[in-house]
């Protein structure tokens, strides 16, 4: 595990006690040379509960403004526990067009 994806991880589950957590560096599936510039997160967790969709992705932007600057994209998978129970998998990522 990359020492970013370490870090995104350490933080929602400080920022959040989850039930569930994935941090996966997807860098690899796209165009560049950056090994830490894609990363995909799934955090279930109950403080989501009385979140709308929008607040849950503009906490987890505000937890990382830091890192952001650094990673190129960060797709997110928020769910509440019941959402979870419903799905127990978030969406495969797309491909990335300009991959070589």
């Amino acid at each position: 595990m990359s020492s970013m994806q370490n870090h995104l991880k350490s933080q929602l589950e400080l920022a959040l006690n989850p039930e569930h957590c994935e941090v996966v560096n997807e860098s690899s599936q796209h165009s560049g040379p950056a090994t830490e510039s894609h990363f995909k997160i799934v955090v279930v967790s109950s403080d989501f509960d009385e979140m709308r969709l929008i607040d849950r992705h503009r906490f987890i932007n505000k937890l990382f403004v830091d890192e952001l600057q650094h990673i190129h994209a960060l797709a997110m998978h928020t769910y509440t526990p019941k959402e979870w129970e419903k799905r127990q998998a978030a969406p495969d990522s797309p491909e990335c067009s300009s991959k070589s």
